[in-house]
């Protein structure tokens, strides 16, 4: 017999994270609730400045990343990159303005008014955004010549199928950089245990090492974390890893 809460079947916590942050960014971006101050926490991240100052103040607004993604990136011969967990788009804009010419960005979210917002970001550039589940990605095999990652990692529950799920897009030695946060010791159990708290990226937040593990059971070589910045109460950093040839 299955036992009813307030009425309705009870609900996975897995399928209670996932709805809990889809409702919360699709609600951002439809009433155009972003928090205050996104361009100037866009350029303390390091994103160029005359850059973002070129963007109209809707797109730049809309920053809720943890870094600048594509610092020092080289993205020549990439023909495909994916940006999962786009948001509005910021970075799937920046990509679609430096891939070679005929190369295309998909921009990946998982709610629908995002996608809307990406599609204004883009401005006529070669983006096509796609909604879906970072667990269980639509796309071919070997496929990507890059996904980018800006604090949408450790929105999941799941993480480990979501990196395997990476790895199977990517094409062998093709990159996955992300930008994320990770704790330094026990989070307080207010917060592990709170569905709600995954909203800001803090209930999902891993240790270092254990990122490393992840990524190397995904099947991922040489890993590395770094440029360490304080994201109070957490680090935001830099996660870079191979797909294997």
């Amino acid at each position: 017999m299955t036992v009813l809460v307030n009425g309705k079947p009870p609900i996975d916590w897995k399928t209670q994270v996932k709805s809990y942050v889809r409702d919360r960014y699709a609600h951002l971006a439809a009433d155009d609730a972003f928090p205050k101050g996104g361009d100037g926490r866009a350029s303390e991240a390091g994103y160029p400045a005359e850059w973002l100052d070129d963007l109209p103040a809707r797109v730049s607004g809309a920053y809720c990343g943890c870094g600048y993604a594509l610092d020092g990136v080289d993205i020549s011969g990439v023909r495909l990159a994916v940006d999962l967990g786009c948001g509005a788009g910021l970075d799937s804009r920046l990509l679609a303005e430096r891939i070679d010419k005929g190369g295309w960005v998909l921009a990946f979210d998982m709610a629908l008014p995002m996608l809307q917002r990406v599609r204004e970001a883009a401005g006529g550039l070669p983006v096509r955004p796609a909604a879906g589940d970072i667990e269980c990605l639509p796309f071919a095999d070997n496929s990507a010549d890059l996904v980018l990652a800006n604090a949408s990692l450790n929105l999941l529950v799941d993480k480990g199928a979501a990196l395997e799920e990476i790895r199977r897009i990517l094409r062998p030695g093709a990159k996955l950089i992300a930008r994320e946060l990770v704790r330094v010791g026990e989070l307080p159990v207010e917060i592990a245990k709170d569905p709600q708290a995954w909203n800001a990226s803090l209930g999902g937040v891993l240790e270092e090492e254990e990122w490393l593990r992840l990524l190397a059971e995904a099947g991922f070589e040489d890993a590395s974390i770094s440029d360490h910045r304080p994201f109070r109460p957490v680090v935001a950093v830099r996660i870079e890893a191979v797909k294997p040839c």
